[in-house]
């Protein structure tokens, strides 16, 4: 497979036929190349007098307004399919426009410089770009792509034009588009998904990880998508036939008619499985020899709770509640989360709602303003992931944690008993014995006539390698568990889940992470304690038969994959699953585990399996 194009054309070399890439959603799509640029404005620059300044601050404040409307537009959509996700980015994007110190930043280059505010603006992005690249955490770092984002609606309304190969102006497309762009911000993305007249079958991005804020978009939106295609834009041309595979990691170029046939068949078939999957909803997930699995639902913020209920999840067995502390000057005060809490505790009327404490740090950062505001010292990790994470972050903030405790334990009273509190990233029993002192807070609660759960459960994340060489000693002072398996898999196998660099070494299914799940699970039942699976790994179709054979009896995962894992529930026999896992287990390489799983999986696309 060739990847690149060749500096120079040999007409011996062969002709490019398909390029590869990261997937980030599962699917084929059969379109047309659309070139999609937002970015590529011809910023005019022009020397302005002395009495024109106060005309062209009024034009940036106004080009402000009307982005910020823009953008409030999008949140505010009444399409109930919107993700939380992209209100989530949508809300980033409106805190860096309304941040008044690039606003004024940029009006003070329009005064000393006169100059237009197109190009004041230009200068004042190319400054932030430099300030961004001093700082040491890579998190914050890399949040100049949020700014220049920004920047760049802005521009755009004051040119009052966009690049020619913009689709967000043009006229409706009659074919099916795969779309084609280097990035894509996440804003263009929602407004180019809400536009009646496109039909956006799937897309293709020469940039971006499978972490970045538009990849995790596409993944809510369910639309199959490739990222870092390198040379896409170069070899791709509008009009151009393609075909996207991203269950193989292809762009198909020009396919020939027998795979445009193909690819067309299994689009009808994966929309008609889409439709099956609606109708699941009220279904419980029972194997076919009778067991019963409890789905449960991942949240970040309390508005994620309608999504919850949209797919008839068991309940939310994964409160993210790092996302109320970040993106904001502040922090949240303890009545802000008991708030928070509680509107996701009534809603769910009494199934069970797993509140995690702040898992703060490596790239789940707050602002420097809330740190300083925290501590009064603002620090930069070398490595962010390896630093004050998690529980280690609330050990060095103990006021931060202990308000947090309170709020849940007070919110916890309209939970009828199925409130749980669960810290992150526990490394041993020690962990556990420090966080007991901020559980006294029960006695100040007390003391202070305020009420609040007193049956409030504490489990503990599965996540680092020590956890499963302390398992023993962590089971007699934890009531539950749960299987992180997104940092599980960093840190066992020593990879940057958000580096693409590196991100074919991130593998789910090598054998010493299927191991140690193994482990663990096994330990934990044996103790007749509880522990769920959440992340990543718990969302994969073909891992179900895994952790069903391993005795799993509930799984966490993001609401957009409960329908499908619900599903492949149905269609699994635990008895086989069983088999599947002690032959599985007792493999001694990669290759070997990952071609049980294929074939596993082509049992699954059989009818006959189905019969």
């Amino acid at each position: 497979m060739t990847d690149s194009p060749l500096s120079t054309p040999d007409p011996d070399t062969p002709k490019i036929t398909r390029l590869s890439g990261i997937p980030v959603f599962p699917g084929i799509a059969f379109g047309f190349c659309q070139h999609f640029s937002a970015n590529d404005l011809e910023i005019p620059q022009f020397a302005i007098d002395k009495a024109k300044v106060r005309g062209e601050i009024q034009r940036l404040r106004a080009a402000i307004t009307t982005v910020d409307k823009q953008l409030t537009a999008l949140m505010t959509s009444e399409d109930e399919d919107l993700p939380t996700e992209a209100i989530a980015f949508i809300d980033v994007q409106r805190a860096i426009l309304r941040d008044q110190t690039l606003i004024e930043k940029t009006i003070e280059i329009i005064r000393e410089k006169l100059v237009n505010a197109e190009w004041a603006l230009s200068l004042q992005l190319e400054k932030t770009r430099r300030e961004f690249e001093s700082i040491e955490d890579e998190y914050i770092r890399e949040r100049i792509s949020d700014v220049t984002q920004v920047f760049a609606r802005v521009q755009r309304v004051l040119t009052g034009r966009r690049s020619t190969n913009s689709l967000l102006e043009a006229e409706g497309v009659d074919t099916t588009i795969i779309l084609i762009a280097d990035q894509l911000d996440p804003a263009d993305m929602l407004l180019l998904r809400n536009r009646d007249d496109l039909d956006i079958a799937g897309i293709v991005l020469e940039e971006g990880s499978i972490t970045s804020h538009t990849t995790i978009l596409a993944r809510s939106l369910e639309i199959p998508t490739l990222v870092g295609v390198k040379h896409a834009k170069e070899l791709l041309i509008n009009d151009q036939p393609l075909l996207l595979n991203t269950d193989e990691k292809v762009l198909e170029l020009n396919p020939t008619p027998e795979q445009k046939r193909q690819a067309r068949s299994r689009m009808r078939t994966l929309a008609a499985d889409k439709r099956r999957l609606k109708k699941i909803k009220n279904f419980d997930a029972v194997t076919l020899d009778g067991h019963a699995i409890r789905l449960y639902a991942n949240i970040a913020l309390p508005e994620d709770v309608k999504d919850v209920h949209r797919v008839g999840a068991d309940g939310v067995g994964l409160f993210r509640t790092e996302f109320l502390f970040m993106n904001r000057d502040d922090l949240p005060s303890e009545e802000e989360q008991v708030n928070a809490y509680s509107r996701v505790i009534r809603s769910m009327k009494g199934q069970p709602v797993i509140i995690r404490t702040a898992d703060l740090g490596g790239d789940k950062t707050i602002s420097p303003e809330a740190l300083a505001k925290c501590s009064g010292d603002v620090l930069y990790e070398q490595n962010p992931s390896l630093s004050l994470r998690a529980l280690r972050f609330s050990f060095a903030h103990p006021q931060l944690f202990l308000t947090q405790i309170r709020a849940i334990l007070r919110a916890a009273v309209c939970g009828s008993g199925n409130v749980k509190i669960l810290l992150p990233m526990i490394t041993s029993p020690e962990d556990i014995g420090r966080c007991a002192k901020s559980l006294l807070s029960k006695a100040q609660l007390t003391e202070e006539n305020i009420k609040f759960a007193d049956n409030v459960l504490l489990g503990g994340m599965i996540e680092v390698p020590a956890v499963f060489m302390m398992i023993r000693e962590l089971i007699p002072v934890l009531d539950f568990f749960s299987l992180g398996t997104n940092d599980l898999v960093q840190y066992t196998l020593a990879v940057d889940r958000n580096n693409a660099t590196v991100s074919n070494y991130y593998d789910e299914r090598h054998p010493s992470v299927l191991r140690m799940i193994a482990q663990a699970i096994k330990q934990v039942h044996l103790a007749g304690k509880s522990i769920s699976v959440c992340g990543e790994m718990a969302g994969r179709k073909e891992l179900v038969p895994f952790f069903i054979g391993l005795g799993c009896t509930s799984l966490s995962m993001a609401s957009t994959q409960i329908p499908s894992i619900k599903q492949r529930i149905l269609k699994t026999d635990r008895a086989k699953a069983e088999n599947f896992v002690a032959s599985v287990l007792r493999k001694r390489s990669i290759k070997a585990v990952h071609h049980s799983f294929n074939i596993l999986e082509d049992s699954f696309q059989n009818p006959k399996h189905l019969e």
